[in-house]
């Protein structure tokens, strides 16, 4: 896992250096990141990963198949979490186990609030609800295992989207 996400961050170092450079020409960004992709195959020592970079979002591919995708400004490729359709999504991560994270922002306390608690009637069991000064938090879980947390921060008007499959 430490190996992935060493490998992780070179592919943004090196994907960030390009972007940096200003406006690229199609060719140039395929040769950048077909560089990445070999360099970080190169540091997790495997020959069967499988780096695919596709603009802002990059997938890694095991060779036992399983996937984690990052990046990108669109809703993951999820069923389980209800999509949050206000706000701007600034990063989504999920993986072929059905772990998932959306950080977003521009995110009105009023649309916040709607969808929490639509959640929490979807994920009524063992619900964890906080509030503080700076943030709104809920937990809970459904009847088929899966567990979805909502994090609100009021200040900067932010959200974390995060839920798991505990049952697969």
């Amino acid at each position: 896992m430490k190996r992935l996400f060493v490998a992780l961050l070179m592919i943004l170092l090196i994907c960030s250096l390009l972007a940096g450079c200003g406006t690229k020409e199609k060719i140039e960004q395929k040769v950048g990141e077909k560089i990445a992709e070999e360099a970080v195959e190169k540091a997790l020592g495997d020959k069967n990963t499988d780096i695919d970079i596709d603009g802002d979002k990059i997938t890694v591919k095991d060779k036992e198949g399983g996937t984690l995708t990052f990046g990108g400004g669109e809703w993951p490729d999820i069923d389980f979490i209800p999509e949050f359709k206000q706000g701007k999504i600034i990063s989504a991560t999920h993986d072929s186990k059905g772990k998932a994270m959306i950080i977003m922002e521009e995110v009105d306390r009023k649309s916040f609030e709607d969808y929490r608690e639509n959640i929490k009637k979807l994920f009524p069991e063992e619900p964890y609800e906080m509030h503080a000064d700076d943030s709104l938090f809920y937990e809970g879980k459904n009847t088929k295992g899966e567990r979805v947390s909502v994090q609100y921060f009021i200040n900067d008007n932010s959200l974390i989207i995060s839920g798991k499959r505990e049952s697969e």
